[in-house]
């Protein structure tokens, strides 16, 4: 259960969730997902918006105005992935209602087909900055740079005599505190549940001062203030190394928003693929829920995209509107076709269709 915000979503009566069902393969996930979702929780109302492909065919734009007010109107979104077309839907969910926070979990199950000799010792999560850093891209070409090339914080006067681009990092203190102060309340509910209660920071502060170092004094000021919870910190290399070799000594992993977005899919190849990785991206007022991987362009129409990340997915959107149980019921329902490892799909060693696990996961429940 990853619920450590206000639930605002879960007090309208019946909450509604706006369904965006993203690009390429993306809704041959997200409608059947969505088919269980009601069946499982039928006071959530669920309401498809056009987006993509098919909001620019019959709209002229990728993100029209219904789109839009069927976000706000909606307590969350659950969202597929974006290929292209629909990323200025995925722009809005993120930086116009502040999701602040991205969690991905990291957790090896029996059944998934993972290339690491003890996948049982994988059980973390990651926490990941969903505003800052170098997201949202600010960039251009290296003459604008002349006006800052004087600036006796830098460590080397950057070229403004030849052709290239830069780009800007972002990072304020408040999102920093933000970010911090969501990983400890989140140790403490892994603490409860059993967990070592343990925050570990991934950051390239011996390079990086100014950005990550900063954030690595806030993460520790803040994480003093838990009590019960431990830290430790490594360089964000290190670290990348540790996700590998020692990831049973990792419980709450916290990292600025570039760093967390690459290991996290690394360390989605670690419990078998991103196929099975499920992510939510939370903030003060708002929520939305989306699995790790990307569209899938090369598999459209082909009825074999791993739908586990999804189906995961939803048991977030169940768990941050209040509906534990039904979330609890479809985790156990997955975790038991893999347990018989007879209904999977190709990626994890099967020969399974989507419909197929879909089938299969309907069955459990």
């Amino acid at each position: 259960m990853y619920r450590y915000l206000p639930v605002t979503g879960a007090e309208s009566m019946p909450p509604t969730v706006c369904v965006i069902a993203g690009d390429d393969a993306a809704p041959e996930v997200v409608r059947p997902t969505v088919e269980i979702l009601r069946e499982l929780a039928p006071s959530i109302h669920f309401e498809e918006a056009i987006s993509g492909r098919e909001a620019i065919a019959r709209t002229g734009e990728a993100f029209p105005a219904e789109t839009r007010a069927a976000i706000d109107a909606a307590a969350c979104t659950i969202f597929g992935a974006s290929g292209g077309p629909s990323r200025p839907i995925l722009w809005y969910l993120r930086w116009g209602k502040q999701t602040a926070v991205n969690i991905r979990p990291v957790r090896w199950s029996p059944g998934y087909r993972s290339p690491m000799l003890h996948p049982e010792r994988i059980d973390y999560v990651i926490v990941r900055d969903n505003l800052e850093g170098m997201y949202p891209p600010r960039e251009g070409d290296l003459k604008e740079l002349s006006q800052l090339a004087s600036s006796a914080s830098w460590w080397q006067t950057p070229p403004t005599d030849v052709e290239g681009s830069y780009a800007v990092r972002v990072n304020t203190d408040e999102q920093a505190r933000r970010i911090a102060h969501a990983t400890c309340e989140l140790a403490l509910q892994r603490q409860a549940a059993g967990y070592p209660g343990r925050v570990t920071l991934g950051a390239k502060y011996s390079i990086l001062p100014r950005t990550d170092g900063r954030f690595r004094a806030i993460v520790r000021e803040t994480v003093q203030q838990y009590a019960s919870l431990s830290y430790q910190e490594f360089l964000i290399d290190d670290l990348a190394r540790r996700l590998i070799a020692e990831p049973e000594t990792l419980d709450v992993v916290v990292m600025g928003n570039e760093h967390g977005d690459i290991l996290a899919d690394a360390a989605s190849g670690t419990i078998g693929g991103l196929g099975l990785a499920p992510s939510g991206c939370y903030g003060e007022q708002y929520a939305y829920f989306e699995p790790v991987h990307g569209s899938a362009p090369d598999l459209v129409g082909k009825g074999v995209i791993n739908p586990t990340a999804m189906l995961l997915t939803g048991t977030f959107l169940l768990n941050y509107l209040g509906s534990d149980e039904q979330a609890h019921r479809l985790e156990q329902a997955i975790a038991a076709v893999y347990r018989d490892g007879k209904t999977l799909t190709v990626d994890q060693g099967g020969k399974a269709t989507t419909r197929d696990f879909m089938a299969a996961v309907r069955e459990k429940l």
